[in-house]
Parts: C-alpha cells; structure tokens; sequence
C-alpha cells in the first residue's frame, strides 16, 4: 500500500509526501485497460479484439493516471481522517511548490512521488466564556412623539372619509370639474372630464387657487402645472383619460370647478377604535394604546437587537481568543481550490476571512464547551412554525396536516436549507448560553439610531465574509 511521509515544518504547516508503489495499483491499472479493451469499438478491429498495444496507445496514460489518482486521494482521506492520528487541519492538502511533474507513461508504469503541503488548525482552549465581562444591550424604545405619531397614524387608518360643505383645506381631496378652453371660451369639441387631486400633492400656484375656496368655485389653469411632481403624459392619462394612442393637441388652459370636497376624518379614540387597532378588550385608553405600541416596537426589534448582542460576544470573544493561521498555506489554497479568486481578491479579503475562520473555530469550541445539538424534531417544529409564519403566523382552512407535513416534508430535504436553518438556531443556543455568563446592562436607543447600528454591522459583515462565502459555495458546487 501506499506510504505517507510526515514532516512538521512548524506548529501550523507540514508537508506530506504519498510514495505510491508500483505494486499499489498495478493489478488495478491492468484490469481497466482489459476492460477497456473488452469495451473498445475501434474501426478495424472487432469489438473487444483491440490489440492491448493499441488500447495503451489510445486510453492507457489517461487510465494511469485515474487509477494512481484515485488511489493517491483515498490515502490521503484515510491518513487525514484516521482517529488516532487526529489531525486537525485547514482546507486541503495542496500540491508543494517543489513537486516535480508526474509522466503518466502507461508502458512503463513505475514508483511516483507526490509531494503536499498542508496547513494545521491552531490549538487552543477557548477563554472568556464566563468571566462576567459587562455588555450593553440595546432595547429599542420609541420616543413619546413617535408613539404619539404612531397612534394617530392609526386613527387616520380606522378613520373615514367624507364629503363635507366646508372649505378647502389641508390634506383634503377636491373633485374637480375641468373643460378645455380656446382663446377663453369653452374649446369646440374640446375635453369636459371629472378628476380628482389631493391639496398636499399639488403646486403653489394651484393652492392658492383651491385652498380656503368652497364647493362651486372656480379657476383657470394650466392642467400640467396642478400636481407638484408629474409628467405631461401622466396627467393625460390619469387626469384627463386619454389613450396612449390619443395624440390629439390639448390646450393648457382649463375651466376647473370644484364639484366635491372630501375629508378623511381620524377615528375617534373609542371602544371600536380600540378593538379594530389592538384586539376586542385589550386597550381601553390613549395611554395603553401607545404602551402597546412602544411593547410592538420592542418585540419587533428584539430579534435584531439579540443578533447585534450577539456580533458584540463574538467581537469579546475573538479578541480573547487570538489565533495565529498558516497564511501563506492558506492563501495558496484560496487561489488553488477556486478559480474565481485572484491574487489580489485574496489579499484585499485576506483579514476578513482570516477573522471568520477565528470564528468558525470558537464556534465549534463552544459548541463542545455548552455541549449543544440541534435535534431533527427541533428543526422539523422551526421550518413548521417558518411555513405557518407565510400565513400571517395561523393556517388557512385549505391548508391540512398532510399539506402542511408535505411542505416541511421538501424543506427538510434541501440540503442548503437545513444548514442554514440549522446554523441559525445553533447561533441562538449559543448566544443563550453565553448570556448566562456575562453581565448585561440595558441601553435604550430610539428607532433611528438602532437601524443605523444595523446598517453599519450588516455592511461590516458583509465585507468581511465575502471571501469566506465565496469558498463555502465552492464547496457545495
């Protein structure tokens, strides 16, 4: 059998080296070329009657070089994986930059080298797991005038609108009766079309005209200069109702006269209110009204506030925890194992993959240290409630058990799904069991200044993953 040769350069490279013998594989390398040659449909040779001279000709380098590679990759897998040994390696064993190059000359078969470099994993046992080190967590609380908006934004919600005999004011919506004019008179054949506008979204000039005027009053203007923002083909079609294809020359100038005056009249802060907006008997005043949507606020922010906790023990952790890695290994790895990467990709995201793979390794520490799993029941109960969340958190009538089971049925079969939904609930495990040896101070933050911690980390960790995201989608293909 083959023969691996370990010489440890340092603590984190060595160089392997496979001598595979020539009795290795020659028994192999001979019963594929007679199948070949049993197989072989040559022109002017019958099939399996291809002289073994010609069948080496044609198929034997290549068929070497499969045999003695496919003997060479198992001897590695069986020398890096082997129990005893416990090798604790990183990527894989890459070609050294002083092998010679193979001749696969299947009329001769002989003895071949092959030599490899190999980087090791950094050994350490993980620290500031439960020193009680103090972390601000952020509680995501909106401000009083936030809660005031949010509370009459949704009594404008539940509110009505209505026609009113008063006159034009803010945020009222006037029905307009327009007629085409020509030299100022009423246009022969010209357009007379009902259209309605919203006084906050027209221009200066049309408010003045509109705004404080009652029902039945009337200006002339320009209709492409009512509405603030708009396009001469959006007020032809939307205001005047004209076809696309309705190229016909229309005058600027219109008779406009105020037909209708609507207003939206907030709901007034009563039972019903209460009950449409918060649920029958759950809020009786303005008071818990905006205590309850401060407590939305919170819980619709925790998750987020959770992860950011989260980054920060990660940060702690990290920094607790310094490693030293094989870089140039790693780095010749990178360019070798996906070719894609580039020289200079690899060093502009050589910190921020060094910084995951730190991670990846604590992970799996503290994996081992809280002796944490995630079971398939705990997966199957999480891609149920994911599947019940896509129906607003319930299940329609026509959804059934056996449906419901189906569709989590073809989740759990999705390899990147599972991982993924498996890494997510391991991170939160995690998290969980750090929590209980930290010290966690509660800082309140608005809304504003949270999602713009949150822009900056996703930014952050995106930049930093790239390189790293790149190589586990290699991986997968």
């Amino acid at each position: 059998m083959a023969t691996i040769t370990r010489d440890d350069i340092d603590q984190l490279n060595v160089n392997l080296t496979v001598n595979v013998q020539k009795e290795d594989y020659l028994a192999d390398f001979q019963k594929e070329l007679k199948r070949y040659r049993s197989q072989a449909q040559l022109k002017g040779f019958r099939k399996g009657k291809t002289p073994m001279s010609v069948v080496l000709k044609m198929y034997g380098r290549n068929i070497l070089a499969d045999i003695v590679n496919r003997q060479l990759q198992d001897e590695l897998s069986k020398f890096l994986f082997d129990e005893e040994k416990k090798i604790d390696f990183l990527g894989q064993p890459i070609p050294a930059e002083d092998q010679e190059e193979i001749d696969f000359n299947a009329t001769a078969p002989t003895d071949y080298i092959f030599k490899f470099d190999l980087g090791l994993a950094p050994q350490f046992e993980v620290q500031g797991v439960e020193d009680q080190h103090t972390f601000e967590q952020l509680v995501v609380t909106p401000s009083d005038t936030l809660l005031d908006e949010e509370l009459q934004n949704l009594r404008k919600r539940f509110g009505e609108s209505a026609e009113v005999d008063e006159p034009v004011a803010e945020k009222d919506i006037i029905t307009l009766q327009g007629i085409e004019l020509e030299d100022g008179a009423p246009k022969p054949g010209g357009i007379e079309k009902e259209f309605t506008l919203f006084i906050e979204n027209i221009t200066d000039t049309a408010r003045e005209a509109f705004l404080g005027k009652e029902k039945g009053a009337q200006a002339v203007l320009n209709v492409f200069e009512l509405e603030a923002k708009t396009s001469a083909s959006h007020v032809r079609k939307y205001l005047l109702g004209l076809d696309e294809a309705d190229d016909r020359e229309i005058s600027d100038t219109f008779e406009l006269t105020i037909g209708k005056i609507s207003r939206h009249t907030p709901a007034e802060m009563d039972e019903a209110f209460f009950a449409q907006a918060f649920g029958e008997g759950d809020v009786t005043t303005a008071e818990e009204a905006k205590a309850k949507i401060k407590a939305d606020y919170q819980q619709y922010f925790a998750k987020q506030a959770d992860a950011l906790l989260f980054r920060d023990f990660q940060e702690y952790l990290m920094a607790q925890n310094p490693m030293d890695f094989p870089e140039d290994f790693l780095k010749r790895w990178l360019l070798i194992s996906n070719e894609k990467n580039t020289k200079a990709a690899i060093e502009q995201g050589f910190e921020g993959f060094k910084k995951g793979l730190q991670w990846t390794m604590l992970r799996e520490k503290l994996i081992k240290h809280f002796e944490l799993d995630i079971t398939a029941d705990e997966l199957r109960a999480h891609f149920t409630e994911q599947v019940r969340g896509y129906f607003g958190g319930g299940a329609p009538d026509w959804l059934t058990p056996e449906m419901l089971d189906g569709m989590v049925d073809r989740m759990m079969k999705e390899e990147k799904t599972v991982k993924e939904k498996f890494d997510e609930l391991m991170n939160e495990k995690i998290s969980q069991a750090l929590h209980a040896g930290y010290n966690l101070v509660p800082k309140t933050v608005d809304p504003e200044a949270f999602q713009a911690i949150i822009t900056a980390a996703q930014a952050q960790a995106q930049a930093e993953s790239a390189l790293l995201d790149e190589e586990e989608d290699e991986e997968e293909e």
